[in-house]
């Protein structure tokens, strides 16, 4: 009877052996969560607008949207959702991107190095935005779905001089190419339509003179340029608009030579019933 009962006890142990094997074997068919890489979604821009920038910290409201640069036949009949900023957004099957629309995004700009040229110099920053949005697909597990690291580069233009933010008025700066044959004395000037000279500040130096209309009544008025070059060639100038909110325009134009005076931008001042006072800046 021992030898029996030894033989039941060798072949329960072959038993629980076998199970164990199969168990392991099962295991190691699993591949991690990790190696299945089913998803994979990019931010990107959509349409890039004009920034007016400045070194260190910016803002700016920019379209967005985001692309499927993977999708595994696996899932080829699922929608995907992306979840950002509290929404969710759906590139449906068989598409293979969806458009946020326009959003705020705060970037850093280094400060330029050397002069900045008149017209200001493009520079770019990347924003990683990876961490700013999630990606579900639908009816599928969330563990097999892997965010590529993803980034939107944003442009601005900077520019080596702007005039200041005045509550209440609208300020102008005019630059120009200094390779041009400028001289060293470009006066700005306000007038009205009838002509009537209103701020003239006179020339400050070689690269700025200001007018501001704050006290003029409403009107349509003109800010003109007198080029005081030794030559009739072409000057390249620019001339920036301030208003008081700090929303800033900027106006490129070449100018005439020989004091020949240039309208660079027409200005319309309204006041409304409640005293707010609004510009609107044009040019030809």
């Amino acid at each position: 009877m021992k030898t029996i009962n030894n033989y039941k006890y060798i072949l329960m142990l072959a038993v629980v052996a076998l199970f164990a094997s199969c168990s392991e074997d099962d295991d190691a068919a699993v591949a991690p969560a990790s190696n299945n890489i089913q998803v994979i979604v990019e931010s990107f821009v959509n349409s890039q607008v004009e920034i007016i920038g400045q070194a260190g910290t910016n803002n700016a409201n920019i379209e967005i949207g985001f692309r499927l640069t993977e999708y595994s036949t696996t899932y080829r009949d699922s929608d995907v959702i992306i979840t950002y900023d509290g929404n969710d957004y759906v590139i449906p099957a068989g598409e293979d991107e969806v458009i946020v629309g326009m959003t705020n995004v705060e970037f850093e700009l280094d400060a330029p190095g050397g002069n900045v040229p008149y017209n200001g110099i493009t520079m770019s920053s990347q924003i990683d935005f990876t961490g700013n949005f999630e990606v579900a697909v639908d009816s599928r597990p969330s563990d097999l779905v892997v965010l590529k690291s993803s980034s939107i580069t944003v442009s601005a233009t900077v520019y080596g001089q702007l005039p200041p933010v005045t509550d209440g008025q609208i300020n102008f700066l005019f630059d120009w190419n200094p390779n041009d044959d400028a001289g060293n004395d470009l006066d700005l000037r306000l007038r009205n339509d009838d002509g009537t000279q209103f701020d003239y500040s006179g020339s400050v130096s070689n690269y700025e003179d200001v007018a501001l209309l704050n006290s003029s009544p409403d009107d349509d008025y003109v800010v003109n340029a007198d080029p005081w070059s030794t030559s009739s060639a072409s000057i390249g100038g620019i001339v920036f608009a301030m208003h008081p909110d700090g929303t800033l325009e900027v106006f490129e134009m070449d100018l005439s030579g020989i004091n020949s005076e240039t309208t660079l931008v027409y200005v319309n001042k309204a006041t409304d019933m409640d005293g707010n006072v609004t510009y609107t800046v044009t040019q030809d």
